[in-house]
């Protein structure tokens, strides 16, 4: 059994694109609103790209980046509450992570997907 949830874990971090859609399936049978389904499913998401972009930075440059990652979360959270303060002159900090946790989803997809496509190249350039 232990197995099994072994397996699942690792194959959620390495394609994380399978859990935001199954997912966004799972939200849809709970969820009436198209918009609330897609906010869930990418709100739950979000650590598995964080997570696998980790993975594939150590894998592909032989070197952690935890530190860096989690020095870059805390500086965008930090940036999105002193907008947020700067622009309304209060902070409601449920909003500021969301907009937070949302924004990371988007820069780690595009991360996930360039650090990819990294790996193909380098792995067909020390092929060839």
């Amino acid at each position: 059994m232990s197995h099994i949830i072994a397996y699942l874990f690792a194959i959620s971090i390495t394609f994380p694109i399978l859990v935001t859609v199954g997912l966004y399936y799972i939200f849809k049978r709970i969820y009436k609103h198209p918009k609330k389904v897609l906010h869930s499913s990418i709100a739950y998401s979000t650590l598995f790209y964080i997570i696998s972009v980790m993975i594939m930075l150590k894998h592909l440059f032989q070197s952690s980046y935890v530190g860096i990652i989690i020095l870059f979360l805390l500086v965008v959270l930090m940036s999105f509450v002193i907008l947020q303060w700067k622009f309304t002159h209060e902070v409601i900090f449920r909003h500021a992570f969301k907009l937070f946790w949302r924004s990371m989803f988007l820069f780690f997809l595009v991360a996930y997907v360039l650090l990819g496509l990294t790996g193909i190249i380098m792995e067909l350039i020390i092929t060839m």
